[in-house]
């Protein structure tokens, strides 16, 4: 169970100060934030996603191959798996810190996901219907009932969803293949010329035949892995890393060694058309889960020091930005791709949009730095956090010192 403290003044209650962040959390997001640009650029916006599934490769030439190859064996989903892990290690420090206060922990965090669900179907309707807000929000809202049980029910329960039949599976049902040429002509038709009203309404046509049903059928895993993140919280082996390292570094090599050789038996029959080839004993652990665990394991037990620690601070600048950055790169890649904008849709090769990919990842990178210097979140940050504990919080640095020191 949550402690709960109330002793403690809860007019005080407020966003995490910069000095009680846990930092390799941060890391993690902003690691994972680059996962998940690379992917929706390459297979949303630079083209639509089911010319991807229907094509491998878009494009001839070995270095465009060779993209399309790792992104798939190494980022593809896993990115995407390892932002909802994170999310849900998230969830358990603000459910602890606010029943340490006092504060009602299930009214909360039903204030908080709401808010985020809105700013997700608000990005889904109006910006791009590659959105994953909307689909953790409502997961986080699902999960609010569970998070006073004890950390082991919540980890059986959390494993329990990543490995059982799926609920959702084929509800709502996909649009069947016959039509994914069709959408996939309009969608390069209109993605790359519609006006906005166009896009618009042809986005929700393409969200409610496809999106929505694919956002179904990984629910149960989102919930999945954000269950084992608030499990993982609460049993210490995230809050005390340094004391599991070892155990880390062994669920990393053993997860990281089934979720690759899956990975690639997946990659190799999506790449060639070859039946895939099982290897029967570790098939049924997947792929995209194992790996998912491997990564986080292993950033967990890694401890930068140094000059390596002063590399890695933007990215842990970025993770404390991960909704602005996430928004952001929405934003960016739509004016970039869509009709309104420059009209790169189906124009580009994997490796000139990667380039764009890595130069818009380093200027937000900078941006992040620059801007944390100043202020204690991000825009977006803001707005979210104002809005959950319900007052305007201190945005400039200097002047939420002297807030905090006014409580003292």
């Amino acid at each position: 169970m949550i402690a709960v403290d109330s002793n403690e003044d809860r007019k005080s209650w407020a966003p995490i100060g910069e000095s009680e962040r846990y930092t390799t959390l941060d890391l993690i997001r902003g690691i994972a934030l680059f996962g998940v640009l690379i992917v929706n650029l390459l297979y949303f916006f630079r083209i639509p996603l089911f010319e991807h599934i229907l094509h491998f490769h878009s494009h001839p030439g070995r270095i465009n191959h060779a993209i399309d190859l790792l992104v798939s064996e190494f980022v593809e989903f896993k990115a995407f798996g390892l932002f909802a892990l994170t999310f849900g290690i998230g969830v358990a420090i603000q459910a602890e810190r606010a029943g340490r206060r006092g504060v009602t922990i299930e009214f909360f965090l039903l204030r908080r996901f709401l808010i985020l669900l809105v700013f997700g179907v608000a990005h889904m309707v109006l910006v791009s219907n590659v959105d994953i807000l909307t689909l953790y929000a409502l997961c986080a809202l699902l999960m609010i009932v569970l998070i006073r049980l004890p950390a082991s029910v919540i980890g059986l329960a959390g494993f329990a969803l990543l490995y059982l039949p799926w609920t959702f599976s084929g509800w709502p049902p996909l649009s069947p293949p016959a039509t994914w040429p069709v959408f996939v002509s309009n969608a390069n038709r209109i993605y790359s010329t519609g006006s906005f009203g166009a896009i618009l309404e042809f986005r929700w046509l393409e969200t409610k035949e496809l999106i929505l049903p694919l956002l179904a059928n990984v629910a149960q895993q989102t919930l999945g892995l954000m269950l084992v993140g608030v499990a993982a919280w609460r049993i210490g082996v995230i809050r005390e890393s340094a004391r599991y390292r070892t155990l880390l570094l062994v669920v990393s090599l053993g997860t990281g060694i089934v979720g690759l050789l899956n990975t690639a038996m997946v990659v190799l029959s999506h790449s060639t058309g070859m039946p895939e080839v099982h290897i029967t004993f570790i098939h049924v652990l997947g792929s995209n889960v194992p790996l998912t665990f491997a990564y986080a394991a292993a950033l967990f037990a890694w401890r930068p020091e140094g000059w390596v620690a002063a590399l890695s601070a933007p990215l842990a600048a970025m993770g404390r930005m991960a909704l602005t950055t996430y928004l952001t790169q929405s934003i960016v890649l739509a004016l970039l791709f869509y009709g309104y904008g420059f009209k790169l849709f189906g124009r580009l090769d994997p490796q000139t949009a990667t380039v764009i990919g890595i130069a818009l990842y380093a200027g937000q990178l900078w941006f992040c730095v620059w801007w944390l210097k100043q202020y204690r979140f991000g825009p977006f940050e803001w707005v979210w956090r104002s809005l959950t504990y319900g007052r305007r919080q201190p945005m400039r640095k200097r002047r939420a010192g002297e807030a905090l020191a006014a409580t003292d």
